[in-house]
């Protein structure tokens, strides 16, 4: 990884490549299942999901609680001997924001062949540390930070959409939508997930473009939605051909410990050391 590109996450917000899952609950049916859960929410559009209302309710209600966690993973896998090009190692992500104490703490773990990379960052007092370990070998970087608490909140804001509705702009400068807006989900009964009665919906239609795999065959999605529009987990894979093999992605991104603290790492103090004169 680039830790220029992982460092400039601090004032534009984290591009989360792998789009997202895990944590606690095992999103089964509940008993006495109905059809169609919480029915008069605003979110929902019949069957479906008013996305752009739900993307409002979720990322509201996050900032609101004061922080939150995206925990996401990408498991990949492709049928050849050879890594096809370009390719997307499997990986695990994880980004806490704590807006009270103006924190933010990034985690990203990459299997890469025969070493794991892993980098990390903290933000908090106008400084970011950055530690990036690979195999036995640490390197770290500190730089000031200049935002306001209003910056830290729409990066929140941009960043807890990731899976749900993220905007981008095409080549001709027109304003189009990544993620739910890209499939088909349809209501499916509900689940619990941590414990908390959820809305789950079901896609199996995928209308958007992949890096990898480059041609989708075919795709699936679970959403699952609590009462709020809070969207405590997405599961997403697709599989197809991709540079003359065949290829899977499962990502999956849980949104979790709504208002919970970011602590200082351990490493700070050897961050600092290392970077400090």
């Amino acid at each position: 990884m680039d830790r220029r590109h992982f460092l400039a996450g601090v004032g534009t917000g984290m591009a989360v490549g792998i789009a997202g899952c895990a944590g606690g609950g095992n999103g089964g049916d509940a008993d006495g299942e109905d059809s169609r859960p919480f029915d008069g929410a605003d979110w929902r559009d019949g069957d479906g999901l008013d996305v752009e209302t739900l993307t409002e309710r979720h990322t509201g209600a996050l900032v609101d609680a004061g922080g939150a966690t995206l925990f996401s993973t990408a498991e990949t896998d492709h049928d050849g001997d050879e890594e096809p090009t370009p390719w997307l190692p499997s990986q695990e992500y994880e980004s806490r924001y704590d807006l009270e104490t103006e924190r933010q703490y990034v985690r990203q773990e990459i299997a890469d062949g025969g070493e794991t990379e892993r980098s990390e960052l903290y933000v908090a007092d106008g400084e970011a540390l950055f530690r990036q370990q690979i195999g036995d070998r640490t390197q770290y970087d500190r730089q000031p930070v200049d935002r306001s608490s209003g910056d830290l909140v729409e990066l929140m804001r941009a960043e807890v959409a990731t899976g749900i509705r993220v905007e981008s702009e095409t080549a001709a400068g027109e304003t189009e939508y990544e993620g739910l807006d890209l499939w088909n989900p349809t209501s499916d009964g509900e689940s619990e997930v941590r414990g908390e009665r959820t809305a789950r919906f079901t896609a199996d239609a995928f209308d958007g473009d992949r890096s990898v795999p480059e041609t989708v065959e075919t795709a699936a999605a679970t959403v699952y939605v609590a009462e709020s529009g809070v969207v405590p987990r997405l599961e997403q894979t697709w599989e197809g051909e991709h540079d003359g093999q065949d290829a899977s992605v499962e990502v999956n991104i849980d949104y979790r410990e709504l208002g919970a603290e970011v602590a200082e790492p351990d490493w700070i103090e050897d961050a600092r050391d290392a970077t400090s004169g």
